[in-house]
């Protein structure tokens, strides 16, 4: 993978396995996009629609329904973007080539979180599982939980580049 600033945009670059894994992961993103909160299963509508600030805040149950409601209209208001990505990634050309625009490839970045804390949700997965990078480590989690590790390293990689030039002094957060 690269990840290059050309003038007013950032250009992606990926191996054929990279571009199908991102393609995977985009039309999964896609795919939970579209349900309606309540057809989410409870941990992964918890981590992506949570009421605990509501609560705290003291809205109503109507309030909080349109809070929701307002949350899942900007997650589906990504939709026909995140389409348009799929359809350049399954152009097999080697290597596949993405370009942002800044504001996009921040919209991504926010997308690519989502996902990520809906897989680290659905499978049980904490700081201390995702602190994991070793083999041997690795192994002592069932399959399913070695997978989504394996995806949310893959998605944090793609992020932390894209930082880089989106966000400059955020791209530093490993560092502390």
């Amino acid at each position: 993978m690269q990840v290059a600033r050309e003038h007013d945009r950032i250009r992606l670059k990926l191996n054929p396995l990279e571009a199908q894994i991102f393609e995977q992961v985009l039309r999964l993103i896609i795919k939970h996009y579209t349900l309606k909160p309540s057809e989410l299963d409870p941990k992964s509508a918890d981590a992506w629609y949570s009421k605990r600030g509501c609560k705290t805040a003291n809205m109503t149950e109507e309030e909080t329904s349109d809070w929701v409601e307002t949350l899942h209209g900007f997650r589906s208001g990504r939709l026909a973007k995140l389409q348009e990505w799929v359809a350049r990634l399954s152009d097999r050309k080697t290597p596949v080539e993405l370009e942002f625009t800044f504001g996009e490839a921040s919209s991504l970045l926010t997308v690519l979180n989502d996902h990520r804390l809906f897989v680290a949700a659905r499978h049980d997965i904490g700081q201390q599982e995702m602190d994991l990078h070793s083999m041997p480590a690795l192994k002592k989690l069932s399959a399913a939980q070695q997978n989504a590790v394996c995806e949310i390293h893959f998605l944090a990689i793609i992020m932390e580049e894209l930082l880089r030039f989106v966000a400059p002094e955020a791209s530093r957060w490993m560092e502390s």
